[in-house]
C-alpha cells in the first residue's frame, strides 16, 4: 500500500523533528491509554493514591513495552494500548471475587498470576512455532475484518466518550464541540498539506486550547506524587489459582488475532512485508511483556491498529521518533505532576482526534475486505462477520455473566466476528470452492 511516507521506517529525521514527532506519539498514546487505566481503576475500586501510582507504573511500563516492540518485537511503528479483553478480564474477575469477600490485595495477586500464566503460553507457542502459523489462516478479507471490527468496538467507546457530560449523558455543547474538532481533524489528515504529519499534537494542543478558551467543563488534575521509582509486585507476590488457567487460552486467541491485524496493517502503511518471524518476535515479546506487566503490577497492552492509523495519516512511519515518544512516557510516569498535568486532557479532545485517526484503519479495513473487487465470496465473509460481531459488541455487558469466565470470550465482539470470518474463510467457502472446482473439472472431461 503506498502511503508516499514522509519517512520511512528506517529513515531518521532530524533530531528536532524526532523530538516533536515523539511528543506527538506520546500524546497520542497517553491519551489513548489514561481513560482505560482510569476504568481499570475506577472499576476495581481503587484509593486514589493507588490509582495515582497505578496510573505511573502503566506510564512507565508502556514506554518500556514500546521500546521492546521497536527493536526486538515487530520492529514497526506501532504502539500498544491497554487490551480491551484484559480489562473486561480485570473487571470480570475482580467483581467474582469481590462478590465472595475476597480482598483487594489478593484479588490482584490472582490478575498478576494470570498475566504471568497467559505470557508464558505466548512464549511456548512462540517458540513451538505455532504462534506463526496462525497468521496463515488471516487472509485479506479476514484481516479486513479484524480491523473493521476493530475499529467498531473502538468507536462503541470513543463516540459516548466525547459526548458525555459530568452527569453521564449527552452534553449538547459536546456533542457540537466533539463532531466540529473530529471533523476538522479529519481534514487536516486527508488534505493538511505540511499540516499532516503534525496532527496529533495540532488536534489535541489546538482541541485542548479552544475547550479551555469555550469555557466547557474541566477535570480536576489527578494528584500524582513526586519522582516515583515502580515498585516491584506493589500489590503483593502473584496469588496461584489454577482455576483462572483455561481463561489464559482465550485471551491469547484474542491477543493474537489483535496483534496479526495491527501489524500487518502497519506492515502495509510502511510497505513492509510481516512474515510468520516477525509474528514470532512480536508474540515472544508480548509473552515477556505481560510477565513485565505483572511485575510492574500493571495491565498487558496489545498491539493497536491506531497506530498504522497514525502513520497513514501523519506520513511518518520513521522509528526514531516512536522511540523518543516511549522515552516521554517512561519520564511522565517517573515524574508525577507531568503524567497528572497531561491527564487533565478532556475526552472530548482525546476521543475526537483518536475517533478521526481511527477513521485510517476503518477505511484499509474496507480496502483488505475487497482487495480482488466486490466478490461474493469476500462480500458473504465481511457482511456476516462484521454484522454478527458488532451485535455481539453493544450487548449488555451482562448479558453472559451467567457463563462464568467464558462470559469476556462469547461478550467479545471482535473474537466472536473474527472467529466467524474464519470458519467462513477457512471452512465453509473453501469446501464450496473445491466442490465448485470439481464440478467444473467433471463437466471439461
Amino acid at each position: 500500500m503506498d502511503m508516499n511516507l514522509k519517512y520511512g521506517l528506517e529513515e531518521k529525521p532530524q533530531h528536532w523533528e524526532s523530538l516533536i514527532y515523539g511528543l506527538q506519539w506520546s500524546a497520542v498514546i497517553f491519551s489513548s491509554n489514561i481513560f482505560l487505566l482510569l476504568l481499570v481503576t475506577q472499576s476495581l475500586g481503587f484509593p486514589m493514591n493507588m490509582t495515582a501510582q497505578f496510573i505511573q507504573r502503566s506510564l512507565v511500563f508502556m514506554g518500556i513495552s514500546s521500546l521492546l516492540q521497536i527493536y526486538f518485537g515487530h520492529r514497526l511503528t506501532v504502539f500498544d494500548v491497554v487490551a480491551s479483553f484484559w480489562l473486561s478480564t480485570f473487571i470480570f474477575v475482580a467483581y467474582v471475587q469481590q462478590a465472595q469477600g475476597i480482598a483487594l490485595s489478593i484479588i490482584m495477586g490472582k490478575l498478576q498470576f494470570l498475566q504471568i500464566a497467559t505470557g508464558l503460553l505466548l512464549i511456548v507457542l512462540t517458540l513451538s512455532g505455532i504462534a506463526g502459523k496462525i497468521k496463515r489462516f488471516f487472509t485479506p478479507t479476514t484481516m479486513g475484518v479484524t480491523l473493521i471490527l476493530i475499529c467498531i468496538q473502538m468507536s462503541s467507546s470513543l463516540v459516548p466518550g466525547m459526548m458525555r457530560g459530568s452527569h453521564g449523558i449527552a452534553d449538547m455543547r459536546l456533542v457540537l464541540y466533539s463532531m466540529v474538532l473530529y471533523l476538522a481533524s479529519l481534514y487536516i489528515g486527508f488534505r493538511g498539506g505540511r499540516l499532516q504529519p503534525y496532527i496529533g499534537l495540532i488536534g489535541l494542543g489546538g482541541g485542548w486550547l479552544s475547550y479551555r478558551l469555550l469555557g466547557l467543563p474541566v477535570k480536576s488534575m489527578v494528584e500524582m506524587p513526586g519522582i516515583l521509582l515502580p515498585r516491584p509486585f506493589a500489590f503483593g507476590p502473584p496469588v496461584v489459582d489454577m482455576s483462572l488457567l483455561p481463561v489464559t487460552f482465550f485471551i491469547v486467541m484474542i491477543y493474537l488475532s489483535n496483534e496479526i491485524a495491527s501489524v500487518n496493517a502497519a506492515g502495509d502503511v510502511l510497505d513492509v512485508e510481516v512474515t510468520e518471524h516477525t509474528i514470532h518476535r512480536t508474540s515472544y515479546v508480548a509473552g515477556l511483556g505481560h510477565i513485565l506487566a505483572a511485575i510492574m503490577s500493571s495491565i498487558a497492552l496489545v498491539p493497536a491498529a491506531m497506530g498504522a492509523g497514525l502513520v497513514a495519516t501523519t506520513r511518518v512511519g520513521a522509528r526514531r521518533p516512536m522511540a523518543v515518544g516511549a522515552v516521554i512516557l517512561i519520564v511522565l510516569g517517573l515524574i508525577g505532576p507531568l503524567g497528572g498535568f497531561f491527564a487533565t486532557i478532556p475526552a472530548a479532545v482525546s476521543y475526537s482526534v483518536s475517533l478521526s485517526i481511527i477513521t485510517r484503519i476503518m477505511y484499509m479495513g474496507f480496502k483488505n475486505c475487497f482487495h480482488e473487487g466486490m466478490q461474493e465470496k469476500s462480500i458473504s465473509i465481511a457482511s456476516v462477520a462484521i454484522l454478527y460481531g458488532t451485535g455481539i459488541t453493544f450487548l449488555p455487558t451482562d448479558f453472559f455473566s451467567q457463563w462464568g469466565f467464558f462470559s469476556s470470550i462469547l461478550g467479545n465482539g471482535l473474537f466472536m466476528g473474527v472467529l466467524l470470518s474464519l470458519l467462513l474463510e477457512n471452512i465453509l467457502f473453501r469446501r464450496l470452492g473445491d466442490k465448485k472446482e470439481e464440478k467444473e473439472s467433471q463437466e471439461q472431461s
